[in-house]
């Protein structure tokens, strides 16, 4: 074999590889994360545009345990998740958990996406950035979908990065406030 042949396998092999890397790392199932935050760090009370109009209190959950979703409509895994957590809402009605979508976006997106694909949990809006509530509670790697589950109290006690799957979704719940 000559030296180019040597050399373009070589490069082939390696592009193979980081091909395979990439793709590993993008296609492997979320995981539950640990706690990002503190356990017993407070959901602050934040007030936020609602998807629709007006305004909404995340203290105004209190009482019944939160899960807290932060989306986008340009991220495809967050959407993806949508019709999951829709149906995990649908699921809990008005005694189980609460479900609140934050979506890290452009209001008039946002108003766009859930009118074409509306979900039974509000949405709420907020400018993304480096001191969005999503980073105050954990997201230090900017990860969307993001989510924390909070008990009735308002106390984080688990946090999530990354989409979910049904089984997934129903362990990280099950694992931080038991069946």
């Amino acid at each position: 074999m000559n030296r180019t042949a040597v050399l373009v396998v070589l490069v082939a092999a390696i592009g193979a590889g980081t091909g395979w890397l990439i793709g590993n790392q993008l296609m492997r199932p979320a995981r539950p994360a640990g706690p990002a935050v503190a356990v017993e760090t407070m959901v602050p009370d934040l007030t936020l545009p609602q998807a629709g109009g007006g305004e909404r209190n995340l203290a105004a959950f209190r009482g019944r345990p939160v899960l807290i979703n932060w989306w986008a409509t340009w991220c495809p895994p967050c959407l993806k998740e949508m019709p999951l957590l829709d149906a995990f809402a649908r699921r809990q009605g008005e005694r189980g958990i609460a479900l609140v979508g934050i979506a890290l976006d452009d209001p008039q997106k946002v108003a766009e996406y859930l009118q074409r694909v509306p979900v039974a949990y509000p949405n709420l809006i907020e400018v993304p950035g480096p001191g969005d509530s999503s980073v105050r509670l954990g997201n230090t790697r900017a990860v969307l979908p993001y989510s924390i589950l909070a008990d009735a109290d308002g106390r984080v006690v688990a946090t999530h990065m990354g989409a979910f799957d049904e089984q997934s979704l129903q362990r990280w719940v099950d694992g931080a406030l038991g069946p």
